[in-house]
């Protein structure tokens, strides 16, 4: 009696043994894809416009808090669009467990020109705002978080 693949019925244990071989990489390489979609579908982001594009006059305001208490790490993104000579932006991510009492969490620093500025924060609470400063005459900004978990 012959074995698949094999009619005169010789060596039918190497055929078999190579439909295992092969059937065994098969199911390894679904499930391998199984896994890997998996991860890619478990991991989350969330982008908040902290504040969106536009010129402030020299003072000190802070944004609304944002709930990110399912995310373990961020970056925070300044885009300064235009600046009046000479004026400086300083920024304070602050975090909060009652998005009422804000606690001072990272200092970003000083911004004196047009640019791209960014932040990394971890370690934060619930909720996450951010705190600013301009000085001078006025600057043209936008600050947003991008969250991940």
């Amino acid at each position: 009696m012959g074995g698949i693949g094999n009619p005169a019925g010789r060596g039918t244990v190497r055929t078999w043994a190579r439909w295992v071989f092969w059937g065994l990489i098969v199911c390894v390489a679904v499930a391998m894809i199984a896994v890997s979609a998996a991860e890619a579908g478990d991991r989350r982001t969330r982008v908040v416009t902290f504040k969106a594009s536009g010129a402030v006059t020299a003072s000190t305001s802070q944004t609304t808090g944002f709930d990110v208490s399912a995310y373990i790490e961020g970056q925070v993104l300044i885009s300064v669009t235009a600046e009046s000579d000479p004026s400086t932006i300083t920024y304070t991510v602050q975090t909060s467990d009652d998005n009422s009492t804000y606690y001072d969490h990272t200092s970003g620093g000083t911004i004196s020109a047009t640019g791209q500025y960014r932040l990394a924060v971890t370690n934060f609470g619930k909720y996450v705002r951010v705190a600013y400063t301009v000085g001078g005459t006025s600057m043209t900004f936008s600050i947003v978080g991008v969250f991940k978990n």
